[in-house]
């Protein structure tokens, strides 16, 4: 059996440590000119990396940067973004979704999601896998109440959600059965 040289250890060591550390940071600059959709897929890349809080209120993709730096990201104006963790065991209470923070109990599961507008017209039906957050995350007109079931493993659930100015973008309350 051979022996590696310590050495040469070290430079290996150092070599994989400095990989590491030339990995940028996330910066407010990363998301200029990204719609609001483009935020929020790298807000979910992001998750917290490099210690930025990311939410979603019913108006913008918010990011907090250490040092207290903040950008916002604009959502469109005739739409709004609802994050739902459907769950079996546990859930959290939560009314904004908290990209770099929340997590739901179902990850990576494929999700059927029929939404129902007022007049009862399905505006939505597919099946969409929870991200590794548990959550999926649905772009809907804006100033409107749905109906929205959710299937997923045998199991059911229905339950309201509305885009109103100031709504909440966390919906933790779905218990599928």
């Amino acid at each position: 059996m051979s022996r590696v040289p310590l050495a040469l250890v070290l430079t290996l060591t150092g070599l994989v440590s400095l990989g590491a550390a030339q990995q940028a940071a996330p910066t407010p600059a990363q998301l200029t000119g990204l719609s609001a959709r483009q935020a929020l897929a790298k807000a979910n890349e992001w998750r917290g990396a490099g210690g930025v809080q990311s939410f979603v209120t019913s108006e913008a993709v918010m990011f907090k940067f250490p040092g207290g730096q903040q950008k916002a990201v604009a959502l469109p104006a005739g739409q709004m973004v609802i994050a739902i963790a459907p769950y079996v065991n546990r859930t959290h209470p939560c009314k904004t979704h908290y990209m770099s923070g929340c997590q739901g109990e179902l990850v990576n599961t494929p999700v059927a999601v029929i939404v129902k507008n007022q007049a009862g017209k399905t505006v939505l039906n597919r099946t969409v896998k929870t991200m590794a957050n548990g959550f999926l995350e649905l772009w809907l007109d804006r100033d409107q109440t749905y109906q929205v079931t959710l299937r997923a493993s045998g199991k059911t659930t229905t339950g309201m959600l509305s885009t109103q100015a100031g709504s909440d973008t966390c919906v933790t309350t779905l218990k599928l059965q």
